[in-house]
């Protein structure tokens, strides 16, 4: 089998290159050892959400992300249930207000338009929220997708467009003669191709063994709950500030002595089209490990309560995790690898990948035909480990 390139990776970004791709006139088959849409983009929220974005590169290509979003569904001709309804980033006292604020403010200065509100002001726009919680910062221009209606909706218009998917598929080896892609070993036969993305996410370390590079990410585990569909009360997306804190410094919640930060628990909360809350997280280093644990799903729903007390009247009727890919430098790669023409690499998003999304999959598209990206993607390449690695060689 020929084609010109091969994506690796039936999630969200590997879908969302492979339509981009396609539609830029390259011809290309997406390789998925499971389903389309069964690994991490199946096993999340769908928070399109500036306000949780490092200021810089992922701030602004989150913003371009949320532009895109808006005329998605209708671009693919396929739902996405995105929508934009605003967010909340609650603060449940001082100590994370000093720790969050500062951040928000870095965003403000960047164009995103957040607003702080006091308690009164919270529960006049989310009457559900706690009389406790000291304050918030508010964006309207937050939002909501199905994580998997949009990833499956990208595939579905790629194939569309004359893409080829092929799922239940293994990726054995990535073939590479002279510093140059000539393809990839699969489970189904060997596939001819002049390039190759890795788009598998917590998978791409092993991917990247197979090419002879590291590939510096691993698997971040979250535990999220579904409750039984109820009556719409709850109209934005909310954060707490302590998600935020977690997710730029891991280490506070290694350092911490509340046990329920210990666990790296904060809230995250939405309520579904179809009346379901989905409630969470939390975000921890346990290996390839998806199994629930009950320690922290009390966690969660003990926490949780603290910011909504109305959710302890709600039946849970579903516990899941996903596995997010965290690179060790807390910023995805979106990149060509030096040294072997025809690689490229698009991972490590973590919990930023279905926010990401659409600009992530433009700008492969971009960097594959060789035309100009919208951004400086600098801070995502990949050689920057390389770099890093000998600049802390020449200080030893």
């Amino acid at each position: 089998m020929k084609t010109d390139t091969v994506v690796i990776g039936g999630g969200i970004i590997g879908c969302s290159s492979a339509y981009y791709l396609t539609r830029a006139g390259v011809k290309v088959t997406l390789i998925e050892r499971r389903g389309i849409g069964e690994g991490t983009s199946g096993a999340c929220d769908g928070f399109v959400m500036l306000q949780s974005k490092h200021p810089g590169l992922p701030l602004r290509m989150a913003m371009r992300s949320a532009e895109m979003y808006q005329g998605l569904e209708e671009e693919l001709g396929y739902e996405t249930q995105y929508r934009r309804n605003g967010g909340l980033v609650l603060i449940e006292n001082e100590e994370m207000r000093e720790i969050v604020e500062p951040v928000i403010r870095e965003q403000i200065r960047e164009g995103v338009p957040v607003e702080f509100l006091n308690n009164a002001e919270i529960r006049r726009m989310e009457p559900l929220i706690s009389t406790e919680v000291a304050g918030a910062a508010h964006c309207a221009l937050d939002g909501y997708t199905s994580p998997i209606h949009t990833t499956r909706a990208y595939a579905k218009r790629f194939r569309d467009l004359g893409g080829e998917i092929l799922t239940d598929t293994a990726v054995t080896d990535i073939v590479i003669r002279g510093g140059e892609v000539c393809g990839v070993e699969t489970s189904r036969g060997t596939i001819e191709a002049k390039r190759v993305i890795i788009a598998a996410g917590v998978w791409s370390p092993y991917l990247g063994e197979m090419a002879g590079i590291r590939i510096p990410v691993k698997p971040r585990r979250g535990h999220l709950m579904v409750t039984e569909a109820v009556e719409h009360s709850l109209h934005k997306i909310l954060l707490c500030a302590r998600y935020i804190a977690i997710k730029h410094d891991p280490s506070l919640a290694e350092k911490a002595s509340d046990p329920t930060f210990h666990l790296g628990v904060s809230l995250s909360m939405e309520q579904t089209l179809n009346g379901n809350f989905l409630i969470g997280s939390n975000r921890e280093f346990a290996g390839y490990d998806l199994n629930t644990r009950l320690e922290i799903l009390r966690a969660i729903s003990e926490y949780s309560a603290r910011f909504v007390p109305a959710v302890k009247a709600l039946n849970v009727i579903r516990v899941f995790t996903g596995l997010r890919p965290f690179c060790e430098d807390g910023s995805p790669i979106v990149s060509s690898v030096p040294g072997i023409g025809g690689l490229y690499i698009a991972t490590g998003h973590e919990g930023d990948g279905i926010a990401l999304a659409p600009v992530t999959g433009k700008t492969v598209a971009d960097m594959v035909t060789g035309r100009e990206t919208e951004f400086d993607m600098t801070p995502f390449a990949f050689s920057r480990f390389a770099e890093k690695e000998a600049a802390e060689g020449g200080r030893t």
